[in-house]
């Protein structure tokens, strides 16, 4: 009796890794792409399973592994702390009422755009079809602000001191002129490849230089010539470190595709900061401060859009067109110094650095690129 037991288990387990045998081969990834598919049921058994790890292959005749392309671009600015004073409802020397701030951070809608290039070049090697290329953007910022206030108000500017001068002598208007030179230089090692039929994934790391020229200058109109005062600051930032990311390409078919990408950069960097102030009718008042430091500065960009390649002459090149929306953030940018100044027989005054002085680009991109 217990040897027919051992007997009928021993065939019961038998008949199981059979049928597991069977299955799994039957569903089981092919260990090629040209092996056959195994025979099923239904006359078009659906596609897959699938398993893809391997480079992003342009599939171009004769291929010399270079590539170029130029993107326009054109993009909003947006910067903290460039508020150069506050509507005072009462020109009287007390304190403030329905108070307003007046710059180019109050009135965010009114930022227009800016326009700039992005160059790039690169190869692709022979070592695990690795590409290294290099890219270098350019942009130049330039936004205009005039504030008037109610004749019955005031202007409390936010960079005078040391002067007993009531605000109620700084007039009714302040024009600020804002100017930003921006130039990036990325140098990036990147892999390309499969992780399904559709989907083509790139991480890449490598260096980012930077340079970003702030200048920002203010013109209180004063009561007359004799009360006219006017502000200068240079806010200039140069800085290296690296920069990590990836981007992702979706497959739709005739050409078109999807992607997104996402890149993150450290910079150590310099500040070079120099404030000027200057009362053109009189020397008995101003000041010029500067200030030089180092930090660790973040910053993140990320962009979505839609693409559409095509091979030409023999499909020897490769063109391509791409559309996008980025943005980019860089954290604590400005570092002016804000004063608030005293209205007694002293004049005394206090100071702080402008508090989340960040810089913000977003807009929209356009790029052409050419594979050879």
């Amino acid at each position: 009796m217990h040897f027919k037991w051992k007997r009928s288990f021993g065939g019961m387990l038998a008949s199981s890794l059979v049928a597991l045998v069977a299955t799994t081969s039957l569903y089981a990834i092919p260990r090629a792409a040209c092996e056959p598919k195994p025979d099923v049921c239904c006359e078009e058994p659906k596609p897959g399973p699938f398993a893809f790890a391997f480079p992003k292959d342009m599939n171009l005749a004769c291929p010399r592994d270079f590539y170029i392309h130029i993107d326009a671009l054109a993009f909003q600015a947006k910067e903290d702390g460039l508020t150069f004073g506050i509507e005072d409802a009462s020109a009287l020397n007390v304190p403030l009422s329905n108070g307003k701030a007046l710059g180019f951070s109050s009135q965010n809608g009114d930022y227009g755009y800016n326009y700039g290039m992005r160059f790039g070049l690169g190869f692709y090697l022979n070592h695990d079809a690795w590409n290294l290329d290099f890219n270098w953007t350019w942009i130049n910022i330039t936004e205009y602000k005039r504030q008037m206030v109610q004749p019955s108000g005031s202007i409390v500017p936010s960079h005078l001191v040391g002067t007993t001068t009531p605000v109620g002598f700084y007039g009714l208007s302040a024009s600020g002129k804002w100017n930003v030179h921006y130039d990036m230089l990325d140098i990036r090692l990147a892999k390309p490849y499969h992780v399904s039929r559709y989907v083509i994934l790139k991480p890449h790391f490598g260096l980012r230089a930077g340079w970003i020229d702030q200048h920002y200058a203010v013109d209180y109109s004063g009561v007359g010539t004799a009360t006219r005062t006017i502000f200068h600051a240079d806010n200039d930032f140069w800085g290296v470190g690296s920069r990590l990311g990836f981007d992702s390409q979706w497959m739709l078919g005739k050409g078109f595709w999807l992607f997104g990408n996402f890149a993150a950069s450290m910079l150590f960097g310099k500040f070079d900061i120099s404030q000027r102030l200057a009362i053109p009718s009189t020397t008995a008042d101003g000041y010029t401060v500067d200030d030089d430091h180092y930090q660790n500065c973040p910053n993140m960009e990320m962009m979505l859009g839609f693409g559409w390649g095509h091979f030409f002459s023999r499909s020897k090149y490769y063109v391509s067109l791409e559309a996008a929306y980025e943005f980019h953030e860089w954290w604590d940018q400005l570092n002016i110094r804000r004063f608030s100044s005293g209205q007694g027989s002293t004049g005394a005054f206090t100071n702080e650095t402008v508090a989340r002085g960040n810089l913000t680009l977003n807009g929209f991109s356009l790029k052409l690129a050419l594979d050879f």
